[in-house]
């Protein structure tokens, strides 16, 4: 028997192949949960699984649209901060520098779809390579993912999500180039003002539960993305 999301992914399939072209607007989700009779989950998991067959792409704050062969996509490998740099080489640390219960505000809100005010714990940590500093992470979990007293600072968050049945399966990306503030200069090492990278992370289950907002600034002369991309050789 199909999961629902299965279903509903199959239902937009149609929808697209009978009324809709490339680059075309997907019906939002509050019209897919009524058309389907389905959660918000649900719908977000069908399009996750569309969005993994190529068949549709997501604009962040903008909504979900229709692929097309002409469509430039980078999916770059999901991994954590430790595999990372394990694959380059560094053993990888972390320094706790703030953990703490919050409100929500809109901005976080929006990302963990979930009401302002709803109570999050915010881990803020530096994360190291071979003991040098790297990059200054924000996290975001709702409390109903993780309790900060169920948090352990010496562990590797993945993981304890991974254990608590919220296993991170997909993760949409914004990277922005920007300018160090003088306290993430101090304690990144680094010049006030120096060069670095922004990544904005909105993480999901498979079956499209929002887990994980956090935003990391990298130090640009430490770090680097590689992202590989194939060519359809049909493409002429």
């Amino acid at each position: 028997m199909a999961h629902k999301y299965e279903t509903v992914a199959s239902g937009i399939r149609e929808i697209i192949d009978a009324s809709l072209v490339a680059h075309d607007a997907l019906p939002s989700e509050r019209e897919l949960m009524s058309r389907y009779s389905v959660s918000r989950m649900t719908v977000r998991a069908a399009i996750a699984k569309l969005a993994d067959e190529g068949l549709v792409y997501n604009v962040h704050g903008s909504g979900t649209y229709v692929g097309s062969k002409d469509l430039f996509l980078k999916t770059p490998k999901l991994t954590s901060f430790t595999e990372d740099m394990t694959s380059r080489g560094y053993v990888a640390s972390s320094r706790p520098l703030a953990l703490s219960r919050i409100d929500a505000d809109e901005e976080i809100a929006r990302h963990l779809g979930v009401p302002v005010d709803t109570e999050c714990t915010h881990l803020r940590r530096l994360r190291l390579a071979d003991n040098n500093p790297m990059a200054i992470e924000d996290v975001y979990l709702p409390r109903t993912v993780l309790e900060i007293e169920h948090l352990h600072l010496d562990q590797s968050l993945y993981e304890q999500l991974t254990e608590a049945g919220h296993e991170v399966y997909r993760a949409e990306q914004e990277i922005q180039a920007i300018t160090l503030s003088e306290e993430d200069s101090r304690i990144l090492g680094v010049p006030s003002g120096s060069a670095a990278l922004s990544v904005e992370r909105v993480s999901s289950s498979r079956r499209g539960q929002l887990i994980e907002f956090a935003r990391t600034i990298y130090r640009a002369d430490r770090y680097s993305f590689h992202i590989a991309v194939t060519r359809d050789n049909n493409e002429k």
